[in-house]
């Protein structure tokens, strides 16, 4: 015989039941449960996004730091280590960015349909980020250079003052335009023209950070007008079941359910309400407020 769904409580390997739940809760919890799971599963991807920024970036202040802290005012010429690591972040950072966007894609073409006004909507961001930002279509077309062509070409100044009075240190990463240019005829009639306007030698940290923002901005754009208010409602409800707040990111709640067989043997079920996951809309929040 089974027993009624419980909320119950995990504390180390002991579960206290807090209070049965009607039919209704339950389907509530699970519904809730769900939009959760279906949030966080989107918004990994553009986690993975950032996490390949944050190690270039991460790459970029390791070798800045080091070379902050050698006496040379030369600094060794490590091309070869620094620029291995920043073409691995680099690759992985498109990637990540283009399986997103088609990730993106295929999930609004099957969730409402080929000709939708979602479709609409996602087609409508992803054109304004082409068209008013150099740095999305220069990125987009150079993931089709690498696929075709190799790494892109990127050379490194490292820059140093031993002032006491106004010490300073830099690295910039470059992008060879005619190098570009010249290596791959596929940047097509838009963007062709705008990379010649470049200098020989562009900025490339900026020109990939502004790019992340763009992928960014449509993310969050087409998610605050579709399902992020279901989201929100959904962490409410699940906060309001297991009375604790929006921002408890604990998963110590779960619903339990025990059942008898042939009066010996004890089974029970245990399905976990994902609280953990609430410090995920909270990034998704600090995200917004960057755009």
């Amino acid at each position: 015989m089974q027993s009624a769904i419980e909320l119950a409580r995990v504390e180390g390997d002991s579960i206290k039941a807090i209070r049965s739940l009607n039919d209704e809760e339950v389907q509530e919890v699970r519904d809730c449960n769900k939009e959760i799971f279906d949030f966080n599963r989107h918004f990994k991807l553009v986690e993975y996004v950032l996490h390949n920024f944050s190690c270039l970036k991460n790459g970029v202040e390791d070798a800045l730091q080091e070379f902050a802290e050698s006496s040379h005012a030369i600094g060794r010429y490590d091309l070869d280590s620094f620029g291995h690591e920043v073409n691995i972040n680099l690759l992985n950072l498109m990637m990540s960015a283009r399986t997103f966007l088609d990730h993106m894609e295929t999930f609004i073409k099957r969730e409402y349909g080929k000709k939708s006004e979602p479709v609409e909507l996602f087609k409508k961001l992803t054109e304004e980020e082409f068209d008013s930002r150099f740095s999305y279509k220069f990125m987009y077309k150079l993931r089709n250079y690498v696929q075709h062509c190799g790494m892109p070409p990127l050379s490194y100044s490292k820059s140093k003052s031993f002032d006491e009075q106004a010490p300073y240190v830099g690295i910039t990463l470059m992008f060879d335009r005619d190098a570009l240019i010249s290596g791959f005829d596929g940047w097509g009639a838009i963007v062709r023209p705008q990379l010649e306007s470049q200098d020989n030698k562009f900025d490339a940290f900026g020109i990939i950070e502004e790019f992340v923002l763009s992928i960014l901005r449509i993310y969050i754009r087409f998610y605050d007008e579709t399902k992020f208010q279901k989201t929100l409602e959904a962490r409410a409800r699940i906060a309001e079941i297991i009375e604790q707040s929006e921002v408890y990111f604990e998963d110590d709640y779960c619903l339990f359910c025990a059942s008898e067989k042939d009066g010996e043997k004890v089974t029970f079920n245990m399905s976990w309400i994902p609280a953990s996951l609430f410090r995920k809309v909270e990034h998704y929040l600090r995200l917004r407020r960057k755009i």
